[in-house]
């Protein structure tokens, strides 16, 4: 056969193979992306006709409150479920129409009611107010398809949108609020999250919005086969009625203007708790009688009274001045405080006296103990004002901070436990810092404190110094463990500044980090965060790579913590860089 006659039939089989490839690429192409419009329509039409949603829905308001609910809720909006806050504490969880029951650990409660958190802890309680931020009837089906119509209404496309928990999605936009939806038929809501500003379509409870605006990040499961219909818990005491049973003890100091060489007072205790307790008075006076003494007045009933023997010290106004003296007494009751007698002693002689603060005060056991450890360790701080280290603690108690603040001091191993000194009175959720932040300009602390706290929980090896400075060097976190230090740089990021945040995280570890340790990235996005809340390894990937294979700044370890959980990157997962 002749050469060209060859040549032409290899260029017809070449041509044959491409058309029949064409042909069988256009057989197996997948659908077409679906129109965002036409999906949401289907999805909302899917959720009408639903008698219950499953939804992990999660509430931030960096006030001072990040929590997520796993909830089943039926048509009618009754909810149950389990609860769960940022930095631990955890309930079972029951709603219908304005009323909610919890059965909560130690923790959730200590971030709700310090006061009383044995008695509540564990037994199902109709709280006072309702549990969750979000009320079940914003989360039944039918709601969850009117925000769908309510986006709709005015929506633009949400093209950045690629996946969420690994599943490929489409989205539509308005105000901020995104929903999407699955690209496979049959289309369904995925996920939706938002800004609760005025005028958005779901509020919090009470309704309207945080003086700092909250933000919702929701994932939809598919629709529930045979989950469990919400029913009320049986046994439900209401929390207002719940009674604690403990010892309190009302002080009263018998002192008058001393004119005289040798000056003496007295102390009177009354127990007005519902229980019998211990009693000692920690006596002290400024100036004057520095040196705590202890005096025992033996266990006191419920509404006994004791007083002590007379105390005195040498005068120290000098001939013809009058001087200001401050009378300190405290009570320690062991039934209350623990064994802390020595450290309220030593608190109260560095001039910090807990029990003068109505909020320290009426705390539970456990918490008490928490606050004195963190009053303890601000001890170190120069030039401490006292005052204000118990305001510091008054704040970790108001904001629910205290189960993080405990894990931190009760280890003992928080190196630099002054630290909390500075760090507890700005206990508000950080805001990313490499991009417009969601709400304000403010970059809060809570956030590195339960990171840092959750290492000392899960290796108890651990030794964690917060804000870590040194020779060329600074750190969120150091990080000591066995022969292994890690340089931390903590970055709250929100969904569009992940990049941003990586590089700038990158450039600090360059930067200062300890000669020798490994240098660690770690990224939490919360609620705040849009849709990569939710967005599983494949999406982060995509950015982690180039800002990781540019070169110029690298870490040992990139972490990325969000709702669907940790996801670590080290150099073999980019062995390909070049």
């Amino acid at each position: 056969m002749p050469r060209r006659h060859l040549a032409l039939i290899c260029l017809a089989v070449l041509v044959a193979l491409a058309a029949a490839g064409g042909l069988v690429h256009l057989r197996s192409r997948p659908d077409r992306d679906p129109d965002p419009a036409a999906a949401a329509a289907r999805a909302a039409a899917g959720l009408r006709g639903q008698d219950l949603a499953s939804i992990r829905v999660s509430f931030l308001d960096p006030a001072g409150l990040d929590v997520t609910g796993d909830l089943t809720v039926a048509r009618g909006g009754a909810a149950s479920g389990t609860l769960a806050d940022a930095g631990g504490g955890r309930a079972e969880f029951y709603a219908s129409g304005d009323e909610t029951s919890v059965r909560g650990d130690e923790a959730w409660w200590a971030r709700r009611d310090a006061a009383r958190v044995r008695a509540l802890a564990d037994h199902w309680v109709r709280t006072q107010r309702y549990a969750f931020p979000i009320h079940g009837s914003a989360l039944r089906p039918a709601a969850l398809a009117d925000l769908i119509d309510w986006v709709r209404d005015d929506a633009t496309t949400a093209g950045d949108a690629d996946t969420v928990a690994g599943e490929p999605v489409v989205g539509l936009r308005r105000n901020d609020w995104t929903v999407l939806f699955s690209r496979a038929r049959p289309h369904r809501l995925v996920w939706f999250g938002g800004p609760l500003r005025d005028g958005a379509p779901i509020t919090s409870v009470p309704a309207g919005s945080p003086p700092s605006p909250a933000y919702v990040s929701a994932l939809v499961a598919p629709a529930p086969g045979s989950p469990p219909v919400p029913r009320p818990p049986a046994g439900a005491v209401a929390q207002a009625e719940v009674a604690v049973r403990r010892p309190e003890f009302d002080v009263t100091v018998n002192a008058a203007t001393c004119r005289t060489v040798t000056c003496t007072w007295s102390v009177t205790v009354r127990n007005t708790g519902t229980a019998p307790g211990e009693a000692s008075v920690i006596a002290s006076v400024s100036p004057g009688m520095p040196r705590t003494r202890v005096v025992s007045l033996g266990t006191l009933a419920p509404g006994a009274t004791a007083t002590t023997a007379k105390l005195s010290f040498a005068n120290p106004a000098p001939t013809g001045r009058n001087v200001s003296a401050d009378y300190r007494a405290q009570v320690f009751c062991p039934q209350r405080h623990g064994p802390n007698l020595t450290r309220m002693r030593r608190l109260q002689e560095a001039g910090i006296l807990p029990e003068r603060s109505g909020t320290l005060r009426a705390l539970d056991p456990a918490p008490a103990a928490t606050a004195l450890l963190a009053l303890d360790g601000m001890r170190k701080v120069p030039r401490l004002d006292p005052d204000r280290a118990v305001q510091a603690v008054e704040a970790a108690v108001r904001l629910g901070a205290l189960p993080e603040v405990g894990d931190l001091v009760r280890a003992g191993r928080l190196e630099n436990p002054e630290i909390l000194y500075a760090e507890l009175p700005g206990l508000t959720f950080e805001h990313g810092t490499a991009a417009a932040t969601p709400a304000n300009d403010r970059t809060g602390r809570r956030r590195r404190l339960q990171i840092a706290a959750a290492m000392l929980r899960e290796d108890p090896a651990a030794r964690v110094t917060i804000d870590a400075a040194g020779p060329g060097y600074r750190a969120d976190l150091l990080v000591r463990s066995g022969s292994r230090t890690s340089a931390v740089q903590v970055r709250p990021v929100r969904g569009d500044a992940v990049s941003a945040d990586l590089t700038e995280a990158l450039t600090a570890l360059r930067a200062g980090a300890p000669a020798g340790s490994t240098r660690v990235v770690v990224l939490h996005l919360d609620a705040s965060a849009g849709f990569a809340h939710a967005a599983g390894r494949e999406h982060f990937a995509r950015l982690v790579k180039p800002v990781w294979c540019d070169g110029r700044a690298r870490a040992d370890e990139i972490v990325v913590m969000n709702q669907a959980g940790v996801q670590r990157w080290t150099g073999k997962d980019f062995a390909d860089c070049g």
